[in-house]
């Protein structure tokens, strides 16, 4: 394929756009005037679910009419701590940006974990980050907040390194949702169940997967149900099977099937996310970026007998599916 220079324009235009409106900013960089003096929240905010939403409504309270702002970290401390293993992110980078600020977060402030930044001290990571790069006047937590080496910025040393440096700190209970923590664990852990429900009621809205459709073998095509294709990589995604889905692709919105697996009756290996639009689609979506909404698991995967065996069985999936959306 040649390069097309008004398609690489248009990608980066695009991400030029996607900076701007989600105010991405990164450690070391010293925020600008216009954005400092507010408050701060700090977390991991993987899927920005119901948990992390009371911080931000209580960071946005804080903050009052000055900046508000949201400290992560990239990628998991857990990935460079523990040398692998680490969890599955929910949400990439993109989408946690994107959905703070549709929940009006001014800056999402982003620190590249590393081994060397695990090794700054919670003293430094109050100077360093806090006062000098955000100049922030309150910081907004969760109860087991942690930062610095071994974890030694816990609430307690917050609690009095804070005030000394005139900045006030604000603490967030832990909330729960009929019994259970709305927390990154929580989330996760039904969605790799494959209980999409679950999981859309904690995080207050469907689990959702956003990536670019790329090209695939043509099999759904060739049986009569054409797909498009998502490389899922090493992202967090429900367990393997069939489910109920919304796409949302180039500004409209579309009901849809999604198979997640290998494709046994093919005797294929390579995990994807295959996802075949029930409505026509006037324009062609490869290259174009594809949001998967998951709404309710439909059935396993499982090698069929025949083509003929599958098709029917995707007939009965297709019903299932309309079903189940015509009523959410």
């Amino acid at each position: 394929m040649r390069n097309n220079p008004r398609a690489s324009q248009k990608v980066v235009k695009g991400e030029m756009d996607f900076q701007q409106r989600a105010r991405l900013a990164r450690f070391p960089q010293r925020l600008p005037e216009r954005w400092r003096g507010g408050a701060v929240a700090i977390g991991n905010f993987d899927g920005v679910h119901l948990g992390h939403e009371r911080v931000l409504n209580d960071l946005r309270s804080v903050a009052g009419t000055t900046p508000n702002l949201a400290l992560s970290f990239y990628p998991h401390p857990i990935k460079v701590l523990r040398g692998g293993n680490e969890p599955r992110c929910i949400s990439s980078v993109r989408e946690k940006a994107e959905r703070m600020a549709s929940l009006g977060v001014d800056v999402l402030y982003l620190i590249h974990f590393t081994k060397e930044f695990s090794r700054m001290s919670a003293q430094d990571f109050v100077d360093r980050v806090l006062v000098e790069a955000l100049g922030v006047t309150a910081v907004v937590v969760g109860e087991d907040v942690a930062v610095g080496h071994n974890k030694e910025g816990n609430l307690e040393f917050l609690s009095r390194e804070l005030p000394r440096r005139g900045i006030r700190l604000h603490v967030v209970p832990r909330f729960e949702l009929d019994g259970v923590r709305a927390g990154s664990r929580a989330v996760r852990q039904m969605v790799e169940q494959g209980d999409v429900r679950g999981a859309a009621r904690l995080i207050g809205s469907p689990f959702t997967i956003s990536a670019r459709v790329g090209h695939g073998d043509k099999r759904g095509t060739a049986i009569g149900f054409p797909t498009a294709n998502i490389a899922v990589g090493k992202r967090l995604i429900p367990r393997r099977g069939v489910y109920a889905c919304r796409v949302q692709a180039e500004g409209e919105e579309y009901q849809a099937v999604a198979n997640i697996g290998i494709r046994p009756t093919f005797n294929a290996h390579e995990e994807r996310l295959e996802v075949h639009i029930l409505d026509f689609v006037p324009h062609s979506l490869y290259g174009k970026r594809m949001h998967v909404s998951f709404i309710g698991r439909l059935r396993d995967e499982k090698r069929f007998g025949s083509v003929e065996e599958l098709r029917s069985q995707i007939g009965l999936d297709i019903a299932a599916a309309r079903e189940i959306l015509s009523h959410e």
